[in-house]
Formats: C-alpha cells, structure tokens, sequence
C-alpha cells in the first residue's frame, strides 16, 4: 500500500567537530536546540538543600519579591561579578 503523502526527507548537514579541547568545552555549556535561529536553551541545575534552608531561601526570596530561582541566580551572578573585580 502506497501512501500518498510524500514528506521530504531532511537534508543532512554534519555539524562541525571541535578541533580542540577549548572548543569542545565551550560547546558543551549550553543545550543548542533543534533549529539554528531559536536562541540557546538555558540549563537546568538541581540542587540538595536542608529543609531549614530551604525554607530560609524560600523566605528571603520572598521578603525580595523574587521566586527562590530568582534569588539564587541573583546570588550567583552577584558573585561571578564580585570575583571578575579581585
């Protein structure tokens, strides 16, 4: 039996390979996504944290008017800032 829709099938283009290590560590820091014209994805990080402090986050976070995801990236930026000044 014969279907009578035809899909093309997808051009195939080879990525390039990473020549270096540099490279291929500066690849592996962000998701690409499917389609070159949509923006990287951002990555998720999981973190294990005491009740207590979690609750501590959960409290400071709102005493800002942030989520605890907010938050934490405010922390983390404000110390990647703080050691490119050192």
């Amino acid at each position: 039996m014969t279907s009578k829709f035809k899909l093309p099938l997808p051009a195939a283009t080879a990525e390039p390979r990473p020549t270096n290590t540099e490279e291929f560590a500066n690849g592996a820091g962000m998701v690409h996504s499917q389609q070159p014209q949509r923006p990287l994805k951002p990555v998720r990080l999981n973190l294990d944290l005491t009740p207590d402090l979690h609750e501590r986050v959960r409290r400071r976070a709102a005493d800002l008017r942030l989520t605890g995801a907010q938050y934490v990236r405010e922390l983390i930026l404000k110390d990647l800032r703080d050691r490119m000044l050192e």
